[in-house]
This record gives structure tokens, sequence and C-alpha cells, in this order.
């Protein structure tokens, strides 16, 4: 899998900034930059699988343009309203994580941070000390983290960023996979492929089955985490009520599930991983239709009597 899809370096970002304003012969921007033309192709080729350059040839001469694709369009915007300042060093490598981490995840902890990033606490610390120094990133409380207001157009970006690599890295998994959702890096794809790997893990009701509930789909499912990830029964169970809509079937496996391995007891264990998707209304959902099954039953819900019933096989 090219996790570099998702990735820019110091250097891509003088590329970008060199040619922000209108094309230029890939030999002027060899030149400007020091570098080598074996070294400019091998940038360009880089940017190019990540969308943020066109490349066109004519004849003898080669030249290069920032493309037309939203998430370049954004970075154009960046790279043009912040140009004074040394943006090598703030939209790459471990920033431009621990900004797709505060975009998706707007005031987060540190402990968070490290959670939506992978990276370790010595860079996280560092990282958060220059994006603070320049600005850019502003502590509202103690040890809680976001974007300053006016480096929103770099938050953007990311998001744009994202959402384009997320697309790249799951078509590279299967090519019929769809992403079906997604918050910064971290993403779920729906396809036909039946095999999972190291980056794409099969989650939602396509793992209900290690837990005692088998629903027979056609879709398979799989989670791209950020950095480790386990798959518990919570990890599971949550990612499952990501997916919208869904219908009665679904939603009986969900209870199905619940009922089975008697979540009601790890509630509050559940509602602080909730949080993290904020599916906390969802899960008082199917507390309060277990507490109360005549008067709090979404009509996407099955009667209790035919839950328990279905209960016994574990099949759908």
């Amino acid at each position: 899998m090219n996790h570099a899809i998702s990735r820019l370096t110091p250097l891509e970002i003088s590329v970008l900034r060199s040619i922000r304003e209108k094309g230029q012969a890939t030999k002027t921007v060899a030149q400007d930059l020091d570098i080598s033309p074996q070294e400019l192709s091998r940038l360009v080729k880089s940017l190019k699988i990540k969308g943020l350059v066109d490349v066109d040839r004519r004849g003898m001469t080669t030249s290069i343009s920032m493309s037309r694709q939203k998430h370049a369009s954004r970075l154009r915007r960046v790279l043009d309203e912040f140009s004074h300042m040394k943006l090598e060093g703030i939209i790459s490598l471990a920033s431009l994580n621990v900004l797709s981490a505060l975009a998706a995840y707007p005031e987060s902890s540190r402990a968070s941070l490290m959670q939506s990033t992978g990276v370790s606490a010595r860079t996280l610390h560092t990282t958060l000390k220059q994006l603070s120094e320049l600005g850019v990133v502003r502590a509202r409380t103690r040890g809680i983290y976001e974007i300053s207001d006016r480096f929103q157009p770099i938050a953007e970006f990311v998001q744009e960023f994202d959402e384009y690599s997320n697309q790249i890295e799951a078509k590279e998994f299967c090519s019929d996979a769809t992403v079906i959702w997604q918050r910064g890096r971290e993403f779920i794809i729906r396809t036909k492929c039946a095999e999972e790997s190291e980056d794409f893990r099969l989650t939602a009701f396509s793992a209900f089955e290690q837990y005692g509930v088998q629903l027979f789909v056609a879709w398979r499912y799989y989670y791209h985490p950020i950095g480790k990830w386990r798959r518990t029964i919570d990890e599971v169970l949550l990612q499952s009520m990501l997916l919208r809509p869904r219908d009665t079937r679904e939603n009986t496996a969900i209870l199905m599930l619940w009922l089975r391995n008697n979540l009601s007891r790890d509630f509050a264990r559940l509602r602080r991983g909730a949080s993290r998707y904020g599916l906390q209304d969802d899960l008082e959902t199917i507390r309060n239709y277990f507490r109360d099954p005549d008067v709090s039953r979404p009509p996407t819900f099955p009667k209790l009597d035919e839950l328990k019933g279905k209960l016994g096989s574990g099949v759908i």
C-alpha cells in the first residue's frame, strides 16, 4: 500500500511554491531549487499521483503546473495567503499529520492526537510547540488544541487532501471500493474483495461473526486505521453504527450483537468510545429500546420478542 500518498515533504512544498502562479519548465524549476533533473522528476511523479500537479510535454520541453483538483486549489490559496511563512516546515511530514488530526477532530487533547496521528509523544510535543509558536495551532484550555481561526485555509486544504488520498488508497486496495465513512485519514470502505490486509481490516457487520452474530451481505466492510488498532467488540459495534442508512436487518444484527454480548453492562465504556465518533445519541437509542421496547422502539428496530427469537441461531 502506498502510504506516501497522504504525505508531503518539504521539497515537494518547495516545488509547489515555485509553480503556484503559473506553469514552469521543469528545467527552470530544477535550477531554481538547485536539484538535479532526476530528483525533480521523482518529485513531480509523486505530486502527480497526489493530484497536485499537471504535466505538459511539448516537443523537448516539459512543464509543470498546479492541477485543478479541489485540494490543489485549496493548497494554492494557502501558498498565496501565507507566502511569507516557511510552509515547507508547516504542511509537511509530522506537522501535516498533526494538522490532519486537528482538522478532523477539533479541540483534541494530546492523548487523542497520539491516537489520531500515530506519531511518538516526543514528535508530537515538538510539533505542537512549533505550530503553537507560529500561531498555526492554539490551546483553548490546558492541553486542548485546535487550528487557529487565521489558519483555517490550511485546515480546509488538509481535509480535501485527506479525502482525495483516502479515495486513492481505497482504489489501490480494491478497484470497486467505495469510501462510506471518513474522518481525517481513517476511513471505512465497502467492497466485494474478500481478503483483508494490514492496512484494511474487517470491521462492522463483516466482523460480527467473531462475536456470535452472522449477517449475510453481498458487501464486505474494511476499516483503514491510523496507528495501532485492535478489532475489539466496541470498535466493531461503533463502526457498524457509522454506516448509514441502515435497514431493519442491519439494526437487528446490531441489537443481537448487543444482547448476545451483554453490552449494557459496558455502557459507560462504550459511551467513551462513542464520543470519538459522535455516536452518543445512537447508543442512548439502543439503551432506551432495551429498557422500554414498547415505547422506545424506532421504526427500523424489530420487536423485542422477534429479536430474542433470532438470537438462538445467531444468523440474520
